[in-house]
C-alpha cells in the first residue's frame, strides 16, 4: 500500500480512537484512573484506545510492528514499517476535562517517519502530514504552512516539561526565551504544542525530554508543513 493509503487509514483510525476516548470519559466510571508515577496517570480510556489502534493495525497490516506508550513494542521495530502510537497524549488534561489532549498515530518505514496524524477531539481538529515525493500537511482538509517570522524578539514558544528534566534547566530555558523578547505557553501535552507549530500559532515547541510516541506524528506533520525539527 502507498503512503497515501496508510495515511488515510491512520486518519480514520485516529478519529475513531478519539470518539472512543470521548465516549469513555463521558461514561460514569469510564476512566478508572491509575497512577504510573508522580503526576503520571493512565486511565481505562488510554488502555482501550491503544487496544483499538493495535487491533485495527494488526488486521490491516499484520506484518507491521507497533510501538505504543502503554503496550510497548510488538514485532520487529528495527526495519520495515513501524506504527508509533500515543493513545491519549495529555492524559491529566483529558481526565480533568481540559481540552488539551490528542490521539497521535505515526508510521515509520526503515527508520524514517513518513506520516503522522494528530486528532484533538475537544478542538474538533485533525492534522495529517506525509513525507512522500510531494510532502503535504493539512488540518481539517486545509493546507498547513508553518510560521515564517523567525525573529526571537517576536517569538511565541510552546514549551513542555518532564520530571526527568532538572527544573533549574527548565527555568533557564524560560528565562532565555523571555530575555530574548519572546513569550511562552505550556499546555501539558506535546501534541497540542506541535499542533501549534504546524498551524503557525506558535513559532516553536521545545521540550528537553520527549518520548518517541509523543513526538513522531508531530514531526511528520511539521516537516510536511515546511517546518524544521531538531533533536
Amino acid at each position: 500500500m502507498t503512503i497515501h493509503d496508510r495515511l488515510s487509514f491512520a486518519e480514520n483510525l485516529a478519529r475513531e480512537a478519539g470518539e472512543l476516548a470521548t465516549t469513555m470519559r463521558a461514561a460514569r466510571g469510564g476512566l478508572d484512573v491509575q497512577a504510573k508515577g508522580p503526576q503520571d496517570f493512565v486511565t481505562a480510556a488510554d488502555l482501550a484506545v491503544e487496544k483499538l489502534i493495535r487491533t485495527r493495525i494488526a488486521a490491516q497490516f499484520p506484518e507491521d510492528a507497533v510501538i505504543g506508550e502503554e503496550g510497548g513494542r510488538h514485532g520487529n521495530t528495527a526495519t520495515g514499517a513501524v506504527w508509533i502510537i500515543d493513545p491519549i497524549d495529555g492524559t491529566t488534561n483529558f481526565m480533568r476535562g481540559l481540552p488539551d489532549w490528542a490521539v497521535s498515530i505515526a508510521c515509520a518505514i526503515d527508520g524514517e517517519i513518513v506520516l503522522g496524524v494528530i486528532c484533538a477531539p475537544d478542538y474538533r481538529q485533525t492534522l495529517v502530514g506525509h513525507l512522500s515525493d510531494t510532502p503535504e500537511a493539512r488540518k481539517n482538509g486545509k493546507i498547513l504552512k508553518t510560521s515564517s517570522d523567525g525573529l526571537a524578539k517576536n517569538a511565541l514558544v510552546a514549551v513542555g516539561w518532564s520530571p526527568r528534566t532538572d527544573f533549574k534547566e527548565h527555568a533557564d530555558l524560560l528565562e532565555g526565551i523571555i530575555s530574548s523578547g519572546g513569550e511562552y505557553r505550556r499546555s501539558g501535552a506535546a501534541t497540542i504544542g506541535l499542533i501549534g507549530v504546524a498551524s503557525g500559532w506558535v513559532d516553536a515547541y521545545v521540550e528537553r525530554e520527549l518520548n518517541l510516541w509523543d513526538a513522531a506524528a508531530g514531526i511528520a506533520i511539521i516537516r510536511a508543513a515546511g517546518g524544521g525539527v531538531q533533536a
